[in-house]
């Protein structure tokens, strides 16, 4: 594949321009934790928000403490637990909670169940044993409102369609639905790159282009690019410079970088991409999120260092664990990145989450990972 000279020689010229540390008090939940997954919800129904991750889950106290109950038993595989990722979504209508696990190494997808007395194990429900998965997202593949499980299939690529089956109380149930080869490969991501209103899907080679009947159509392939052998899961789809098309920004999930790559019309229609690095300086951001942290209306790219990802086999394994978010000056063209954390042992796994745990206005984060369980409370207000 041939690629236009400024998509080549803007890799070498990292973007972000300045540094500096953003106020964040840390908070360890379990320091002996090393599932991968975690979710922000209110568990206890009581009105603040709980964390859950893998076998355990934390109730929030009025006095601020942090008290773990459990859940249920976790498979170990091969050294790891089982569960890549805690989506939450109400599968049974009860009004609460319950959160759908992809997995790589049992191969599975499962929903968990949030009982009726918290004193019970969860119950755990499979949904389809399709093959290993880095990832997972729940998004609206086909635009009916009711969210779909999109795996990041190693080997195969396909999607679960959300369906009501019963209106009262709500009840979903998910059908297996197939996609094209071409988005397997680790990497994925899901947005309107084409601004035609339908979400397209990305790989690391190129985009899915979504057909009008996104449950009967085609996909169509468009090998414009190609991001990396592993990049990040998601791939996230954003209007980087507010000129009206998306971009795409993503990090390595193995090695080292940060990247965009920058969408332009050309003459007589269709469109270039420019790639652009960011920042190089650290590996493994496996799960970037995308959040206002500062409050000041513009979304921020927010990732870190995921902990001993393959044996300490990737490259950088053994430098400190960092958290950083990236945010883009579009009158300058670089990126500001904030200093989150930095050293010590707060690593950013498969599945982390953003949320506003304290209630005071402001996004913290929930930092899983096999370095231990943590909390990052975000002070910009008091």
């Amino acid at each position: 594949m041939k690629f236009p000279a400024a998509w080549v020689a803007s890799l070498a010229v990292p973007l972000f321009t300045t540094a500096h540390s953003a106020p964040f008090e840390a908070v360890v939940l379990n320091a002996d934790s090393t599932y991968s997954a975690a979710a922000a919800s209110d568990i206890d129904l009581d009105g603040d928000l709980d964390v859950i991750c893998g076998g355990w889950w934390y109730e929030q106290t009025n006095a601020g403490e942090w008290k773990r109950r459990f859940v249920r038993e976790v498979a170990e595989i091969k050294g790891r637990f089982d569960g890549y990722s805690h989506l939450l979504i109400d599968m049974d209508g009860d009004g609460d909670e319950d959160f759908i696990n992809v997995n790589y190494r049992s191969k599975s997808i499962y929903w968990v169940e949030r009982p009726d007395s918290l004193e019970l194990p969860w119950p755990k429900h499979t949904i389809g044993l399709p093959g290993s998965m880095e990832n997972g997202m729940l998004v609206d593949v086909d635009g009916d409102g009711v969210d779909d499980v999109l795996p990041n299939g190693a080997k195969f690529a396909a999607w679960w369609r959300g369906k009501v089956v019963n209106e009262s109380p709500r009840r979903i149930k998910f059908e297996q639905r197939e996609l094209i080869p071409e988005l397997i490969g680790h990497g994925l991501g899901f947005g309107d790159v084409n601004g035609d209103g339908r979400n397209d899907m990305i790989g690391v080679s190129g985009w899915a282009e979504a057909p009008e009947d996104r449950l009967n159509g085609t996909w169509q392939w468009h090998p414009d690019f190609f991001l990396e052998e592993r990049a990040s899961v998601p791939v996230l789809v954003k209007d980087v410079d507010s000129d009206g098309d998306s971009d795409l920004v993503w990090s390595s999930a193995h090695d080292y970088g940060v990247f965009w790559l920058e969408q332009r019309a050309v003459e007589g229609g269709g469109r270039e991409w420019v790639r652009h690095l960011i920042d190089d300086s650290w590996s493994q951001g496996h799960t970037p999120h995308w959040a206002d942290l500062d409050g000041d209306g513009q979304g921020e790219f927010v990732c870190g260092k995921r902990y001993f990802a393959h044996e300490g086999k990737d490259p950088g394994s053994g430098d400190l664990l960092v958290i950083y978010s990236y945010q883009y000056d579009k009158e300058t063209g670089t990126w500001d990145r904030r200093e989150i954390s930095k050293g010590g042992k707060i690593g950013w796994g498969l599945s982390p989450a953003i949320a506003d745990l304290d209630g005071d206005g402001d996004l913290d984060l929930v930092c899983p990972g096999r370095s231990g369980l943590h909390v990052l409370m975000n002070q910009l207000k008091p």
